[in-house]
């Protein structure tokens, strides 16, 4: 048997379901992936070839994974900045508090000097505030050093991420940071660490403040010296939040983010796989960003900007819109499909378009089962641009002249 025999051979035993969607000998929907859709649509003998071990050829094929890598990476370390943002503000915010704090011990101390408040109430009132901050001391570094979350079953964080009400949520790989220290949720620092530590620094400088309070020489000498610490303390703080925010405008800028939203989810090396049984579609976009309530797909595409999507690509993001629609059951208002870092198109999500795909879905299926794959065009160009075209069994070619 030729290549081109083999090629046009069937590729797996099914039938056709009540639903129009082809399923195996156990019922199950055959799977096809966005990607199968995106090389079905450009020509039936490219995607018959692609699943057929005939792997993609030129400098494109390579320029475009160096591109895709590069602004992966580029996401990650914009989110990475931005918790980097988030977390610096929120230490800021509580540190500033500390200084609040102190000012007004200080206040304190003039109204003890006055005698407005009792000596020895302040001073046993201040001595109970330091005990119960040693004691919360103690209960944070426990908290701290145990892995209580895992006990419990908890999986809490620094900061809060937003409310999401989709299932697909727990599945995103989060581009959240925690302040692990060690393994096994061992050495875990979040929300209850924080607030149990900063809580016993704010008992503490009362309960100091209250104790030598009827030393106004030395409780003023030592709130002095605290406020600059703190003030100090609190500046890197706000130093560090605004070195992050420069670098995420920064990464807005080179790699064109800012009209995508807030990008929940990038395909890297351990990026999820987003499934639709019923119709036995399958992918992992590119990114998944958040706008308003709406997940929203986004596709990055490489190579020469064309005045409009091509539908090879078009079709692929439309299978990203459906697969988000099945696991969410919201249906997105529309996907991003990306060339290069500047050229964003919104394809539109709709009745229309979803009968469309699925029955290009349909067709992979059944040619899949049935076999006959073959050219279903009569464009030298559009061969000369395949990146399978040196082995297809179908190809034209561009007449000199033409």
């Amino acid at each position: 048997m030729d290549a081109s025999s083999d090629l046009r051979s069937p590729l797996k035993k099914g039938t056709e379901g009540p639903n129009g969607f082809w399923v195996d000998t156990e019922g199950k929907a055959l799977n096809i992936s966005a990607s199968d859709i995106e090389r079905f649509v450009y020509c039936p003998m490219s995607w018959r070839m692609s699943v057929g071990g005939f792997s993609a050829q030129g400098e494109e094929v390579q320029r475009g994974i160096e591109e895709h890598e590069r602004m992966h990476q580029m996401v990650v370390e914009k989110v990475e900045a931005q918790n980097a943002f988030t977390r610096n503000i929120v230490i800021w915010s509580w540190w500033f508090a500390v200084v609040l704090t102190l000012a007004a011990d200080t206040a304190a101390f003039y109204f003890v000097q006055d005698g407005l408040i009792d000596t020895q109430l302040a001073t046993m009132i201040g001595q109970f505030l330091v005990l119960l901050a040693l004691v919360w001391l103690i209960l944070a570094i426990v908290l701290l050093i145990l892995p209580w979350r895992k006990w419990m079953g908890l999986n809490d964080e620094f900061m809060t991420k937003p409310n999401e009400n989709t299932g697909i949520n727990e599945d995103l790989r989060s581009l959240e940071i925690k302040w692990n220290l060690g393994e096994g949720e061992w050495f875990s620092f979040s929300r209850p660490e924080a607030l149990l530590l900063f809580s016993a620094i704010a008992l503490s400088l009362h309960g100091v403040a209250l104790t030598f309070a009827q030393n106004r020489s030395l409780a003023t000498f030592l709130l002095l010296v605290l406020a600059l610490v703190w003030t100090l303390l609190a500046t890197t703080r706000l130093q560090a939040a605004l070195s992050a925010d420069k670098r995420i405008k920064e990464k807005d800028k080179e790699g064109g983010l800012l009209e995508l939203g807030d990008i929940q989810y990038s395909d890297g090396g351990d990026a999820i796989l987003l499934e639709d049984e019923i119709t036995g579609l399958r992918g992992r976009p590119d990114q998944i960003t958040k706008i308003g309530e709406d997940l929203i797909p986004v596709e990055l595409k490489t190579g020469r900007v064309p005045n409009n999507p091509h539908k090879s690509h078009r079709f692929q993001i439309l299978a990203y819109l459906h697969l988000l629609e099945s696991l969410t059951g919201s249906p997105p208002p529309f996907g991003f499909l990306r060339y290069g870092s500047e050229t964003v198109y919104a394809i539109e999500w709709n009745q229309q378009e979803r009968e469309n795909l699925f029955s290009v879905i349909q067709d992979i299926q059944r040619i899949s089962v049935e076999g006959g794959a073959k050219r279903d065009h009569e464009r030298p160009g559009k061969c000369e641009s395949c990146s399978r075209r040196q082995e297809c069994p179908d190809r034209l070619t561009i007449l000199e002249g033409q």
